[in-house]
Order: structure tokens, then C-alpha cells, then sequence
């Protein structure tokens, strides 16, 4: 049941209005027609939606909703008059109004949309309080992102209990903008870094910080402005209800959200994404290099920020550690935005091959021979084996051919058969692989 109070200082409209809406029997109408009796029932009843006329005799709609949020009154209200242009619009809803609904001809209409509206705004009220009762964190990497880390950090939603801004050695003004925004806003904490590291040492440092004020779940963005705000619940939805462990973001599941992506870039983000799944496991993502996620405070605790790795492909890291200790990871689709900006911190592929590699023999041996056994990993390990020795076969094949004058159809038979054997031995591996991320359970 959705309880309403209806403010209308026109008797007609009022009762109108209110016949309508009690149609609907998930809500509950109380109705009154002065701003002076609707702060009498507010001081004795709460309500999860107010619908308010913007003009009448002793404050507008405006003029009440200020009222309210200055008594810390947090109700969504819905602005729902007759007169007023888009300049009301703009002030109601830049005032914090949830809606603003011109009414119009046609009754059935606008109290439908009307109706509407106060679902969705007691909804977004619902959720926030959700997300209130739980520790909720940001961690924003930052490296010479003054053009928009300020509206950044304003986008940043009142349920969000703590922002940590991570510096990662900027030398620009984006120190300048961040504390004077922290100035303002009691839960920005501010940390820079002296030299440059890498966006993987700066979310782990804003990890520890996370963990030391025990946050139940942390959510990264970047200072680029690359996440809207409104996407926020789609990342802490699944954490909140017990779903995921591990949300990422995903530019390419959509092909409307793809076309933010130059075909050279797509191509390679294909390609890392592909050798990204055999490293971690974790098949079913998509746009793992993702910096834009939200983690549990379990799984947190549980990969050590500590022995994050520091640079790009810091991501492929956390994915590889969740993975072997069993945490589920999901994807959340998000459009790509243009802005131009370097995304959080500089960053370079440099090294990447080497993580790549390092991470999936450390999840063979930690997942598959020291937690669990699977024989995935003699899989592997033969279908390897197969493929290098078909290699130096056909070397030597050739060698026999070129150089000896030796049949040539035998050795490449054994070549050909070698490598089969290797590929269907790596292919059954990573078959046996999907399965197991399949099984990784939740609670």
C-alpha cells in the first residue's frame, strides 16, 4: 500500500483527483486543501508520496517542498498544477521535486500519467531507503580529470554514505576542484598519491579504505564522468539482494550502447575480452577491463586490496581471485559515454600478456589443485604438451622434407594429429571450465 497526501486548495480538483487516484486500490489518499494542514499530518503520519499544486494562498508547491527538506522531511513530491510554465518546471524539479505534471484536457490521461508518477517516485523512495540501510561507498580514481570530476562528484546520490577521491598524482587543478567540493560535502575523503601508479593501486587504495570504515559495498567510478548517477542502482541491485558478489559494467552487450565505440577499439576490447575469460573463468562476462563496479564487503575482505595488481588489468586480477574463491560476478549493461577524457587514470597495456598468464596458472593451481582438485587442469596441461610437440614435429617435418628428401606425408599425418588431440584436450578444459563457473553459488 502506497500512502498519499493530496494538496489541492480547489475543492473540485481535490475531490476529483482523489476519486480518481482511490481507484486504484494499492493507494491510500489522504487529501487536504491548505499547505497549513498538509504540515499538520506530515507531523503525524508518514507518507511515501505528496502531490502538490504549485499555486495556492499561503506557499506554492515550491515553496512547500523547500519547507519540507528544511524540516528534513524527504518525501518525494509531485508538482501537479494548471499554471506554470517550463520555468516552474525547471525550478520544481531543480528544487528536488520527483515530478513536475502540467494538467491538461484530457482528465484520463494526466491522472493516469499521474498515477504513474507515484508509483515510480515511491519506488526510487523504497530503494534509497534500502540502500540507506546498508554502507555504501565510492571509490573515484582520478588522474587529470578537472574538466569533470566536479560534476562527478555532485552526481553522486544523498544514499551514498562515503566518497572516497583518489589522486593518483594529478597535475592539473583536479586537487583544487576535489577539496573544495569536500569542503562542502562531509563525505568526500580526499587521498593523493605523490607519484603516479596506476588505477589499480588507486582503487586498492580507496579497497583498504573501505574496509577499514567496514562499507558494505564499494562502488567504482571514474572521474571522467563515465557512469550517470541513474545507473548507479542497476550495479547495487544484485549486491543488495544477494544475487552477485561482483558487479561490472558492460559497454558491449547492447548495440546501441556500442556505437559510443570506434571499430579499431571494439576489435581490441573483442580480442582482451576473449583471452580476459580464459584467465579468470568467468565466461559468461563480457567487457571485463571495465573500471566501473561495486563489490561486497565479503568478497572484498576476502581478494586483499593489498596484492591488487597496480596498473591496467588490475580488473582481470580481482575477476581471477574472485573466481577461485567462488564469488559470482555479473555483468550490468552501460552506454558508453564520449566524453573525451582520459578514463580515471593513465593507462598502459604494458605488462598485460604477463598478468594474463600469471593469473590463470595461479587460478589452475589455487581453484583446481589446492580448494577443489578437477582434472581441467591435466586437460590443459596435455592439450598443451600435444601442441608444442606437434609444433617441433612439423619443424622437424619440414627440416626432413627441405633438406633430406624424406616423405613428408607420414611426420605431417602425426603433426596434424598431435594438434587435433592438443586443441580437443584444451577445448574439453575450458568446456569443463564454463561448468564450473555455472556452479558457483551464491549463499
Amino acid at each position: 500500500m502506497i500512502s498519499v497526501l493530496l494538496v489541492e486548495d480547489e475543492p473540485e480538483v481535490l475531490e476529483l483527483t482523489r476519486l480518481f487516484l482511490e481507484r486504484d486500490t494499492e493507494l491510500a489518499i489522504d487529501a487536504c486543501l491548505s499547505v497549513k494542514e498538509a504540515l499538520r499530518k506530515l507531523n503525524n503520519k508518514i507518507y511515501n508520496v505528496i502531490v502538490s499544486d504549485y499555486v495556492m494562498p499561503e506557499l506554492n508547491g515550491i515553496q512547500l517542498l523547500k519547507t519540507l527538506k528544511f524540516q528534513g522531511i524527504d518525501t518525494p513530491l509531485i508538482i501537479f498544477t494548471g499554471k506554470g510554465g517550463e520555468d516552474v518546471a525547471i525550478e520544481a524539479l531543480n528544487s528536488g521535486a520527483a515530478f513536475y505534471l502540467q494538467k491538461g484536457d484530457n482528465p484520463r490521461f494526466q491522472f493516469a500519467k499521474l498515477r504513474r508518477m507515484i508509483y515510480e517516485a515511491a519506488l526510487k523512495q523504497r530503494t534509497e531507503e534500502i540502500y540507506r540501510e546498508n554502507n555504501i561507498c565510492v571509490v573515484l580514481p582520478a588522474y587529470n580529470s578537472e574538466k569533470t570530476i566536479e560534476i562527478t562528484l555532485v552526481s553522486i546520490p544523498d544514499y551514498i554514505f562515503r566518497i572516497y577521491v583518489i589522486d593518483d598524482a594529478s597535475t592539473d587543478r583536479t586537487p583544487e576542484y576535489v577539496r573544495n567540493l569536500a569542503e562542502k560535502d562531509t563525505r568526500i575523503v580526499y587521498l593523493r598519491h605523490d607519484t603516479h601508479k596506476g588505477i589499480g593501486a588507486s582503487i586498492a587504495a580507496g579497497y583498504r579504505e573501505a574496509l577499514k570504515e567496514s562499507m558494505d559495498i564499494t562502488v567504482v567510478i571514474t572521474g571522467d564522468h563515465q557512469v550517470s548517477a541513474a545507473l548507479l542502482p542497476a550495479f547495487l541491485d544484485p549486491i543488495v539482494k544477494r544475487k552477485a558478489d561482483y558487479t561490472v559494467g558492460n559497454r558491449l552487450q547492447a548495440p546501441e550502447y556500442r556505437k559510443g565505440l570506434s571499430p579499431g577499439r571494439f576489435f581490441g576490447n573483442t580480442v582482451m575480452n576473449l583471452f580476459t575469460k580464459i584467465a579468470s573463468g568467468y565466461w559468461q562476462l563480457s567487457d571485463p577491463q571495465n573500471e566501473c563496479t561495486a563489490i561486497s564487503r565479503r568478497a572484498l575482505e576476502r581478494i586483499d586490496p593489498a596484492r591488487i595488481y597496480p596498473r591496467y588489468g588490475y580488473s582481470t586480477d580481482i575477476l581471477t581471485k574472485l573466481n577461485a574463491y567462488g564469488f559470482r560476478a555479473i555483468n550490468v549493461s552501460q552506454p558508453v559515454r564520449t566524453s573525451g577524457e582520459v578514463s580515471g587514470t593513465r593507462s598502459t597495456t604494458h605488462g598485460f600478456p604477463r598478468l594474463l598468464l600469471n593469473d590463470f596458472l595461479w587460478r589452475m593451481k589455487e581453484k583446481y589443485l589446492i580448494l577443489n582438485f578437477h582434472p581441467l587442469v591435466f586437460f590443459y596441461l596435455f592439450g598443451i604438451i600435444c601442441i608444442v610437440m606437434s609444433f617441433f614435429l612439423g619443424i622437424f617435418a619440414l627440416y626432413g622434407k627441405i633438406v633430406d628428401m624424406e616423405p613428408l606425408f607420414v611426420r605431417a599425418t602425426l603433426t596434424l594429429i598431435l594438434l587435433f588431440i592438443g586443441s580437443m584436450f584444451i577445448l574439453l578444459a575450458m568446456l569443463f571450465d564454463m561448468e564450473q563457473e555455472r556452479n558457483i553459488g551464491m549463499y
